[in-house]
Protein backbone atom coordinates (compact mmCIF):
# COMPACT_ATOMS: atom_id res chain seq x y z
CA UNK A 1 0.00 0.00 0.00
CA UNK A 2 1.38 3.76 -0.91
CA UNK A 3 0.90 6.52 1.25
CA UNK A 4 -2.36 6.95 -0.89
CA UNK A 5 -3.81 4.50 -0.60
CA UNK A 6 -4.07 0.96 -2.78
CA UNK A 7 -1.80 0.86 -5.75
CA UNK A 8 -3.97 1.11 -9.05
CA UNK A 9 -3.50 -0.82 -11.91
CA UNK A 10 -4.86 0.16 -14.99
CA UNK A 11 -5.48 -3.15 -17.04
CA UNK A 12 -5.94 -3.18 -20.62
CA UNK A 13 -7.18 -5.73 -22.08
CA UNK A 14 -9.55 -7.19 -25.14
CA UNK A 15 -12.32 -10.24 -25.32
CA UNK A 16 -10.84 -11.61 -28.56
CA UNK A 17 -7.55 -11.86 -26.11
CA UNK A 18 -7.17 -15.69 -24.60
CA UNK A 19 -4.01 -13.61 -22.10
CA UNK A 20 -6.31 -11.62 -21.41
CA UNK A 21 -8.52 -13.65 -20.28
CA UNK A 22 -5.63 -15.61 -18.59
CA UNK A 23 -4.39 -12.10 -17.01
CA UNK A 24 -8.06 -10.77 -16.07
CA UNK A 25 -8.12 -14.20 -13.09
CA UNK A 26 -4.46 -13.39 -12.17
CA UNK A 27 -5.18 -10.08 -11.58
CA UNK A 28 -7.82 -10.99 -9.46
CA UNK A 29 -5.87 -13.45 -7.45
CA UNK A 30 -3.10 -10.54 -6.71
CA UNK A 31 -5.97 -8.13 -5.67
CA UNK A 32 -6.70 -10.57 -2.93
CA UNK A 33 -2.98 -10.73 -1.87
CA UNK A 34 -2.25 -7.49 -2.27
CA UNK A 35 -3.92 -3.58 -1.64
CA UNK A 36 -4.85 -3.36 -5.24
CA UNK A 37 -7.24 -1.61 -6.79
CA UNK A 38 -7.93 -2.32 -10.53
CA UNK A 39 -9.11 -0.56 -13.21
CA UNK A 40 -10.60 -1.93 -16.59
CA UNK A 41 -9.64 0.03 -19.61
CA UNK A 42 -11.05 -1.75 -22.79
CA UNK A 43 -8.74 -1.51 -25.86
CA UNK A 44 -10.14 -2.82 -28.98
CA UNK A 45 -7.07 -4.13 -30.88
CA UNK A 46 -8.53 -4.45 -34.22
CA UNK A 47 -11.19 -1.95 -34.63
CA UNK A 48 -13.58 -1.69 -37.83
CA UNK A 49 -13.94 -5.59 -38.24
CA UNK A 50 -17.07 -6.81 -39.64
CA UNK A 51 -19.80 -7.55 -37.46
CA UNK A 52 -19.17 -11.90 -38.39
CA UNK A 53 -15.42 -11.07 -37.64
CA UNK A 54 -12.26 -12.70 -39.73
CA UNK A 55 -10.65 -16.10 -39.71
CA UNK A 56 -8.15 -16.46 -36.93
CA UNK A 57 -5.02 -16.95 -39.81
CA UNK A 58 -5.87 -13.33 -41.15
CA UNK A 59 -4.24 -11.86 -38.44
CA UNK A 60 -1.20 -12.73 -40.30
CA UNK A 61 0.38 -15.63 -37.72
CA UNK A 62 2.12 -18.64 -39.82
CA UNK A 63 0.83 -21.82 -38.85
CA UNK A 64 3.60 -22.69 -36.66
CA UNK A 65 3.68 -19.26 -34.76
CA UNK A 66 -0.73 -19.35 -34.19
CA UNK A 67 0.35 -23.48 -33.03
CA UNK A 68 3.09 -21.58 -30.29
CA UNK A 69 0.90 -19.31 -29.44
CA UNK A 70 -2.17 -21.70 -28.63
CA UNK A 71 -0.05 -24.22 -26.82
CA UNK A 72 1.47 -21.33 -24.54
CA UNK A 73 -2.09 -19.88 -23.59
CA UNK A 74 -3.50 -23.44 -23.43
CA UNK A 75 -0.72 -24.03 -20.35
CA UNK A 76 -1.59 -20.73 -18.50
CA UNK A 77 -5.18 -21.49 -19.00
CA UNK A 78 -4.35 -25.10 -16.95
CA UNK A 79 -2.50 -23.25 -14.36
CA UNK A 80 -4.66 -21.27 -13.48
CA UNK A 81 -7.93 -24.04 -13.81
CA UNK A 82 -9.32 -21.86 -16.55
CA UNK A 83 -11.79 -23.69 -19.14
CA UNK A 84 -10.43 -22.37 -22.59
CA UNK A 85 -11.36 -23.49 -26.28
CA UNK A 86 -10.02 -20.73 -28.70
CA UNK A 87 -12.03 -20.42 -31.37
CA UNK A 88 -10.40 -20.29 -35.06
CA UNK A 89 -11.93 -16.68 -35.72
CA UNK A 90 -11.43 -12.71 -34.31
CA UNK A 91 -14.89 -11.23 -33.04
CA UNK A 92 -15.19 -7.36 -33.24
CA UNK A 93 -14.97 -6.20 -30.08
CA UNK A 94 -16.44 -2.73 -29.70
CA UNK A 95 -19.84 -3.97 -28.74
CA UNK A 96 -18.78 -6.22 -25.62
CA UNK A 97 -16.33 -3.49 -24.45
CA UNK A 98 -18.62 -0.92 -24.60
CA UNK A 99 -21.47 -3.37 -23.00
CA UNK A 100 -18.35 -3.83 -20.00
CA UNK A 101 -18.47 -0.21 -19.55
CA UNK A 102 -22.17 0.15 -19.31
CA UNK A 103 -22.05 -2.96 -16.50
CA UNK A 104 -18.94 -1.05 -15.13
CA UNK A 105 -20.90 2.05 -14.14
CA UNK A 106 -23.88 -0.15 -12.80
CA UNK A 107 -21.18 -1.33 -10.28
CA UNK A 108 -18.58 -3.65 -9.60
CA UNK A 109 -20.54 -6.77 -9.29
CA UNK A 110 -22.03 -6.55 -12.43
CA UNK A 111 -18.75 -5.42 -14.06
CA UNK A 112 -17.47 -8.66 -12.71
CA UNK A 113 -20.16 -10.73 -13.66
CA UNK A 114 -20.58 -9.60 -17.47
CA UNK A 115 -16.85 -9.18 -17.64
CA UNK A 116 -16.35 -13.08 -16.81
CA UNK A 117 -19.50 -14.24 -18.71
CA UNK A 118 -18.12 -12.64 -22.17
CA UNK A 119 -14.54 -14.13 -21.69
CA UNK A 120 -16.65 -17.45 -21.38
CA UNK A 121 -18.82 -17.41 -23.98
CA UNK A 122 -15.83 -16.43 -26.43
CA UNK A 123 -13.21 -18.77 -25.00
CA UNK A 124 -15.54 -21.94 -23.89
CA UNK A 125 -18.45 -21.90 -26.00
CA UNK A 126 -17.23 -20.24 -28.77
CA UNK A 127 -19.95 -17.80 -29.47
CA UNK A 128 -19.27 -14.33 -31.70
CA UNK A 129 -19.80 -11.64 -29.14
CA UNK A 130 -19.35 -9.18 -31.59
CA UNK A 131 -22.75 -9.39 -32.48
CA UNK A 132 -25.02 -6.99 -30.15
CA UNK A 133 -27.63 -10.05 -30.07
CA UNK A 134 -25.25 -12.04 -28.17
CA UNK A 135 -24.14 -10.06 -25.86
CA UNK A 136 -27.71 -9.05 -24.79
CA UNK A 137 -28.06 -12.74 -24.22
CA UNK A 138 -25.26 -12.98 -22.38
CA UNK A 139 -25.55 -9.90 -20.25
CA UNK A 140 -28.94 -11.35 -19.10
CA UNK A 141 -28.23 -14.11 -18.09
CA UNK A 142 -25.41 -13.00 -15.69
CA UNK A 143 -27.87 -10.60 -14.30
CA UNK A 144 -26.98 -7.21 -16.19
CA UNK A 145 -29.90 -4.70 -16.84
CA UNK A 146 -30.24 -5.90 -20.72
CA UNK A 147 -32.71 -4.00 -21.59
CA UNK A 148 -30.65 -0.60 -20.09
CA UNK A 149 -27.81 -2.27 -22.57
CA UNK A 150 -29.45 -2.37 -25.44
CA UNK A 151 -30.37 1.28 -25.15
CA UNK A 152 -27.15 2.24 -24.50
CA UNK A 153 -25.94 0.28 -27.42
CA UNK A 154 -28.31 2.33 -29.76
CA UNK A 155 -27.14 5.43 -28.36
CA UNK A 156 -23.97 4.87 -28.61
CA UNK A 157 -23.40 6.19 -25.00
CA UNK A 158 -19.77 4.15 -24.39
CA UNK A 159 -18.21 4.51 -27.92
CA UNK A 160 -16.39 7.85 -27.25
CA UNK A 161 -15.35 6.75 -24.37
CA UNK A 162 -13.89 3.23 -26.09
CA UNK A 163 -12.31 5.92 -28.67
CA UNK A 164 -10.71 8.08 -25.42
CA UNK A 165 -8.91 4.62 -24.66
CA UNK A 166 -7.94 4.28 -27.90
CA UNK A 167 -6.34 7.80 -27.76
CA UNK A 168 -4.65 6.75 -24.36
CA UNK A 169 -2.82 3.58 -25.48
CA UNK A 170 -1.21 5.99 -27.86
CA UNK A 171 -0.20 7.80 -24.82
CA UNK A 172 1.41 5.10 -23.02
CA UNK A 173 2.69 3.38 -25.86
CA UNK A 174 0.63 0.23 -25.26
CA UNK A 175 0.22 -1.79 -28.20
CA UNK A 176 -1.24 -4.73 -27.18
CA UNK A 177 -3.24 -7.08 -24.52
CA UNK A 178 -3.15 -7.70 -21.99
CA UNK A 179 -0.82 -4.03 -20.42
CA UNK A 180 -0.93 -3.61 -16.90
CA UNK A 181 0.11 -0.39 -15.59
CA UNK A 182 1.25 -0.27 -12.28
CA UNK A 183 2.01 3.28 -11.61
CA UNK A 184 4.96 3.65 -13.29
CA UNK A 185 5.68 -0.08 -13.55
CA UNK A 186 4.36 -1.51 -17.04
CA UNK A 187 3.78 -5.30 -17.38
CA UNK A 188 3.02 -6.53 -20.91
CA UNK A 189 1.23 -10.17 -21.43
CA UNK A 190 -0.30 -12.21 -19.61
CA UNK A 191 3.11 -12.18 -16.70
CA UNK A 192 3.57 -14.97 -14.24
CA UNK A 193 2.30 -14.77 -10.39
CA UNK A 194 5.86 -13.94 -9.32
CA UNK A 195 6.11 -10.95 -12.10
CA UNK A 196 2.63 -9.42 -11.28
CA UNK A 197 3.62 -9.49 -7.32
CA UNK A 198 7.24 -7.67 -8.06
CA UNK A 199 5.67 -4.81 -10.08
CA UNK A 200 3.10 -4.53 -7.51
CA UNK A 201 5.44 -4.33 -4.20
CA UNK A 202 7.49 -2.08 -6.67
CA UNK A 203 4.62 0.54 -7.17
CA UNK A 204 4.18 0.22 -3.32
CA UNK A 205 7.22 0.96 -2.45
CA UNK A 206 7.66 3.91 -4.26
CA UNK A 207 10.09 2.42 -6.42
CA UNK A 208 10.52 4.32 -9.82
CA UNK A 209 9.71 2.34 -13.00
CA UNK A 210 10.03 3.21 -16.83
CA UNK A 211 9.57 6.84 -18.05
CA UNK A 212 5.78 6.96 -18.18
CA UNK A 213 3.18 9.91 -17.96
CA UNK A 214 1.13 10.08 -14.99
CA UNK A 215 -1.59 7.41 -14.19
CA UNK A 216 -4.42 7.21 -16.91
CA UNK A 217 -7.22 9.73 -16.36
CA UNK A 218 -10.42 8.08 -14.30
CA UNK A 219 -12.95 8.26 -16.97
CA UNK A 220 -14.67 5.44 -17.36
CA UNK A 221 -12.75 2.99 -14.37
CA UNK A 222 -14.12 0.48 -12.80
CA UNK A 223 -12.75 -0.17 -9.54
CA UNK A 224 -12.65 -3.41 -7.25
Amino acid sequence: MTEDGPVRAYVYWDYSCPFSYVASHRLRRLADERPLQVHWRPFEVHPGLPEEGIPARELGYGPDQWSRLLDSVAGMAEEEGLELDVPDFVPRTSVPLQAALFAADLGAGDFDRLHESLFRAFFVDGRNIGRRETVLEVAESAGVDAEGLERALEDERYADELRHVHAETDRYDIDGTPTVLFGRHKVVGAAPMDVLREAVDRAASGEPGEEQPGAPSPAGEDGD
